[in-house]
């Protein structure tokens, strides 16, 4: 990370990172109550998040949670021949169901998480259209069962919240809306919810009074379907921070086996781990996923004979390097930036 530059500047430096942290705990709030967090001019955070979204280094996102939906994540590994690595990357990164797609193990492996709206079209990815993507070896498919970090249960990366104060996260966590009396646990996505997280997932900090506007919809229908559906868990904000933003570093993915009555305690001791931004317990030969972001090889070392050395139950481990991340929560990759989101769709 750079030191002090100028607004001016094409870099970066500790205001603009402290305000990607700030969004990571709370990815809309408002520019006033950021500046207020960090000691800064209110006209500082917002110049400097415009500046920030426009050079590609983050993006506020919001996704769909399938499980509120009564439908089913997916850990995908796709293994391949590596000159057909990024063809493959870059179809699957382009689908809306697709959030997260890598290339790794030396270009022979595609990985991707699939957040299908239903079990319809998981089996039309994995049965119908992925077979005719391109030349491929093997298929495995994890369900995920739990989500210990990395998902909608309000849990971010420690490490990327480090430069805040234990004060200042309290300060910017919103407060987790209270189920709504009477309603489902499986709420029904309609056509005009759709629409609103697809205008979401371009950017997830848009206005209602932008949103009323690109949706048909007024203002205050928008600002309602939106908070009825963080309230009801069907979709979340996430935020994807460019490798120029959050460091570059390697990432390593892990897949464990761990004893069934160690599961949860392994889950909930790797998700407090500055380095983990996602971990899950997933189904498979492997019952525990989980990305590791190091500095550098010799961390991923320090954590296998340090970290998971200590932690009971871990029965076995495939240790897996990340070469190139395609796609992160909602955003394609252009070199080490976020590439622009594609048009709105909506007329």
């Amino acid at each position: 990370m750079t030191a002090s530059i100028s607004d001016d500047s094409n870099g970066f430096d500790q205001i603009d990172r402290r305000i990607a942290q700030a969004l990571q705990v709370s990815p809309r709030a408002s520019f006033s109550d950021i500046a207020a967090v960090l000691d800064v001019a209110e006209q500082t955070v917002a110049r400097r998040y415009r500046r920030l979204r426009r050079e590609g280094l983050l993006r506020v996102t919001m996704v769909y949670d399938p499980a509120a939906l009564n439908s089913t994540s997916w850990q995908i590994r796709v293994h391949c021949w590596p000159d057909s690595a990024t063809s493959i990357a870059e179809a699957l990164g382009r689908r809306q169901d697709v959030s997260w797609v890598v290339i790794q193990n030396a270009g022979s492996e595609v990985s991707f998480g699939l957040r299908a709206i239903d079990e319809k079209h998981t089996q039309e990815l994995l049965g119908r259209l992925l077979p005719k993507a391109a030349p491929m070896l093997e298929v495995k498919a994890y369900a995920v069962l739990h989500t210990f970090v990395g998902g909608p249960t309000g849990h971010y990366c420690k490490g990327w919240v480090d430069g805040l104060s234990a004060e200042q996260v309290a300060a910017l966590e919103p407060d987790q809306p209270e189920p709504a009396p009477g309603v489902s646990t499986v709420p029904t996505l309609t056509a005009e919810d759709r629409v609103l997280v697809a205008e979401l997932a371009r950017d997830g900090r848009t206005p209602f009074a932008s949103l009323a506007r690109s949706t048909g919809m007024s203002v205050g229908k928008v600002t309602r379907r939106f908070d009825a559906l963080v309230r009801s868990g069907v979709a979340y904000l996430d935020v994807d921070f460019a490798p120029a933003l959050s460091g570059g570093g390697t990432a390593t993915t892990f897949w464990m086996t761990v004893a069934p009555d160690r599961l949860d305690t392994v889950g909930r001791a790797l998700a407090e781990h500055p380095g983990i931004p996602f971990a899950a317990a997933i189904t498979g030969s492997s019952n525990l996923v989980t990305t590791l972001l190091t500095e550098d090889r010799h961390g991923v070392y320090e954590f296998v004979t340090g970290t998971l050395a200590r932690l009971d139950g871990i029965t076995g481990y495939e240790l897996v390097p990340q070469w190139r991340r395609v796609k992160y929560a909602g955003a394609m990759t252009a070199g080490d930036r976020l590439a622009p989101p594609p048009p709105s769709r909506v007329r």
